[in-house]
């Protein structure tokens, strides 16, 4: 017989889980957006959340909420909240979700809450879950851009039974499938695995789909028994989230591992590790989030596509046309632009399409990568075709500590050359990077 103090302890355990990290999932310190969401939020008669709202802006905003009820919950639909107003450069504080939400059902309520200003006006959004007793843990709004169709891991997990005075672990995961603004016609159900790996990577158990529609979040509540892993002890494993089918939505996955005596909890959001939906990943899945603003392994062979003014797309393919010598005594140069976040590493090369690998001194191409200065020569040079990884310097070394672009330049290594020379270039870095546009485009110069 469930009750209501199991729902509220179960509502109590979602909520724990829930605390976590996004780097894209990891938490970040970029916290202000016109868009957040509470990954979980509750209220029951064992825990309570306290929310804070932040406007920094010289202006009052309006914060628009609607909770969105975890499977089997007391409410059984969406719920648009009341208009949250703060005045310029102001808090504001809710004791409870009721508070921000007073049409919940009555009885144990967990869910996620997702918040707009519904123009560019940006805010940030923190909660704290806690037991009548005073314990519990923090929950803080996540940017919606954050989630995607990523596969995603969470490690650590833990089920232990009790034993030597140290209390009983359990861990509990969740899924949810982030709600549509603009909703499709026939809302698209999608197909979520969830596997369970232990701590040297023996799989555990089968691998169990879950079905979301839009708007929805389910409790895998024991994440091991969820899957059929073996009874008994398991620690240091890990819990894999794999996205199936089409259309690339914004999944939000996480777990909890809690003790089950004084229900202490932790919260892990689910690390990005691939992507199948970025430009990179047309033939298989890379390492990062799925963000072609952070690519951790870029490969680019061809500048953005651009609308010509008509029906028809221009691409243009990263190519320096051939050139003889005399007449002509300067050979092509293309300049690609990029963006990297500093402090980080990076490597970059010349890639020959004709071998996939880097390209050899006989390509005759070199390149170098500039500072944000558009003078300093970072890396590569004179015959050079790419480099091994660099330091980008600490974050005071750079553009007064912004992140910012940086310039690679590809050119003629030798002019007396008949023939075009196509290439693709390839860098990764451990923070990720853009695409590679081409800033200029085959110019007659010789920079280097």
């Amino acid at each position: 017989m469930i009750t209501l103090k199991k729902l509220a302890l179960a509502a109590g355990v979602c909520a724990a889980g829930i605390l976590g990290a996004t780097t894209t999932f990891a938490q970040s310190a970029d916290g202000f957006h016109a868009i957040q969401v509470f990954p979980v939020v509750v209220d029951t008669a064992s825990f309570t959340q306290r929310f804070t709202f932040r406007n920094p802006n010289a202006t009052s905003l309006s914060i628009a909420p609607t909770y969105f009820p975890g499977t089997g919950t007391a409410t059984a639909n969406s719920v648009p909240c009341p208009a949250i107003v703060i005045a310029a450069d102001s808090d504001k504080t809710f004791n409870t979700l009721r508070d921000v939400c007073p049409a919940l059902a009555a009885g144990s309520n967990f869910g996620f809450l997702y918040t707009s200003s519904n123009n560019v006006a940006a805010y940030s959004g923190f909660s704290r879950v806690a037991n009548p007793q005073g314990n519990g843990f923090s929950v803080e709004a996540f940017s919606a851009n954050t989630f995607t169709s990523a596969t995603s891991s969470v490690s650590g997990i833990r089920r232990l039974a009790a034993g030597g005075g140290a209390p009983a672990f359990q861990t509990n995961c969740f899924v949810a499938n982030l709600n549509d603004v603009v909703p499709e016609a026939v809302p698209v159900t999608t197909s979520i695995n969830v596997s369970v790996f232990s701590s040297t990577n023996v799989q555990l158990g089968a691998t169990t789909a879950v079905a979301l529609a839009p708007g929805k979040l389910t409790r895998l509540l024991d994440a091991f028994a969820a899957v059929g892993a073996p009874g008994g002890d398991h620690d240091n494993a890990r819990v894999r989230f794999f996205e199936l089918g089409g259309g690339e939505p914004a999944l939000m996955s996480f777990c909890t591992v809690q003790d089950n005596t004084s229900f202490g909890a932790d919260f892990r959001i689910a690390k990005q590790e691939s992507s199948s939906g970025s430009s990179d990943a047309a033939n298989g899945s890379v390492m990062g989030p799925q963000d072609d603003s952070a690519r951790r392994d870029m490969t680019a062979s061809e500048d953005v596509r651009m609308n010509s003014g008509g029906a028809n797309v221009i691409t243009r393919t990263f190519v320096i046309p051939g050139q003889t010598f005399p007449p002509n005594f300067t050979g092509f140069s293309n300049t690609h632009v990029m963006y990297f976040r500093h402090p980080d590493w990076v490597s970059c090369e010349i890639i020959d399409p004709a071998t996939g690998v880097r390209a050899l001194f006989s390509h005759n191409l070199e390149m170098r990568m500039l500072a944000d200065d558009g003078v300093t020569v970072l890396a590569g040079g004179n015959d050079q075709q790419g480099f091994s990884p660099i330091y980008l310097g600490d974050k005071r070394s750079r553009n007064a500590g912004s992140n910012t672009r940086y310039t690679i330049e590809v050119e003629t290594m030798i002019v007396d050359v008949v023939g075009s020379r196509p290439y693709r270039l390839h860098c990764q870095s451990g923070s990720g990077s853009t695409a590679g546009d081409v800033l200029r485009y085959q110019e007659l110069v010789n920079r280097f």
